[in-house]
């Protein structure tokens, strides 16, 4: 069996012999390709090995974009549905392969059976899933009130923390999947949207690969809360 990526590997769970023990079916997706549909039968969940995810409310069409709930890279699960009583066995999302996506299947009981035999599992589920509420409740609250600027601001920095490779200079580059477009589409605005605001923040490139300064953002960020 081939390594799994060590990308998901920065929890304690031992996915080697996780994989070993269970048997997942590897699976890959090429970038844009539909991983599941809204309303689709959820027959298991599934691990992401490598690559990015967007796991979105409802699909896309020419008439109506809506943004990603989220973008999940490696260690997240999706799918998970299948822990809900009131799915009717169904996705509630859809999820689509932002970059090219390596996952690993686990059929609906033997994921079940997983929880309750991999204490170790479960925790990283319940850990994942804390995150996620989390970060989804902050975007959330901040709709009300902030200004796209604020909303980029902090998309960003979650995105670097989460998904940048930091260089020497203390700037975070996030990965080449992650362009203007998907930050529209997070935030729920236009392309040209995102230049502008992103014009109008520290140390922010969004021309070619996405480059910031987290610091500089952290400070522009404190800033705006402290003045306004």
């Amino acid at each position: 069996m081939r390594e799994i990526s060590e990308k998901i590997l920065p929890e304690q769970v031992d996915w080697q012999r996780i994989i070993k023990t269970y048997s997942p079916l590897n699976v890959r997706y090429p970038e844009g390709e539909l991983i599941y549909p809204v309303g689709a039968y959820a027959a298991g969940a599934y691990l992401i090995a490598s690559g990015l995810v967007s796991d979105q409310s409802r699909p896309q069409t020419k008439r109506r974009r809506h943004p990603p709930l989220e973008i999940l890279g490696p260690g997240n699960l999706i799918g998970l549905e299948i822990l809900l009583r009131d799915s009717g066995g169904l996705h509630l999302s859809c999820a689509r392969a932002v970059s090219e996506t390596e996952l690993f299947f686990f059929e609906r009981e033997m994921f079940l059976n997983m929880l309750r035999e991999e204490d170790e599992v479960k925790c990283h589920c319940l850990q994942r899933l804390a995150q996620r509420l989390y970060s989804l409740k902050e975007r959330t609250s901040s709709l009300s009130y902030a200004s796209v600027g604020e909303q980029m601001c902090r998309l960003l920095l979650e995105l670097a923390e989460n998904y940048g490779e930091m260089n020497e200079g203390g700037i975070s580059l996030l990965p080449s999947e992650i362009t203007q477009a998907t930050l529209a589409q997070l935030l729920g605005v236009s392309n040209a949207t995102v230049m502008r605001v992103a014009a109008s923040l520290p140390e922010v490139s969004i021309s070619g690969r996405i480059a910031l300064s987290p610091e500089a953002l952290r400070l522009w960020l404190a800033d705006l809360e402290r003045t306004g």
